[in-house]
């Protein structure tokens, strides 16, 4: 089911944080392209969203763990990867599939 969570475009290299379900999520728009995570560190359930992008992966501020913005791949072996979710722009307006 898509939901709409955003009415336009977030800036870029933003974290937006939005909440779907009783989800904290987070939307952003990162070298052109829109990506949805969880906004939770797996490791020490930190929002992500008080860290930073950099490059292609969303950086915890608490311990520097990094996660891939599409996959949700963990730069730690022992750390449990970023849940992503499907994201799109209808109208200007941002969805998410949950």
């Amino acid at each position: 089911m898509w939901v709409k969570v955003l009415e336009s475009m977030p800036k870029e290299g933003t974290l937006v944080e939005v909440t779907v379900n009783g989800k904290d999520l987070f939307v952003t728009l990162n070298n052109g392209h829109l990506y949805c995570a969880e906004n939770r560190c797996p490791h020490e359930d930190i929002k992500l969203t008080l860290g930073c992008l950099k490059g292609n992966r969303v950086k915890c501020s608490l311990h520097g763990y990094s996660f891939d913005l599409e996959t949700g791949d963990s730069s730690e072996e022992d750390i449990e990867h970023m849940l992503t979710y499907p994201v799109k722009q209808k109208n200007n307006e941002i969805y998410i599939e949950v």
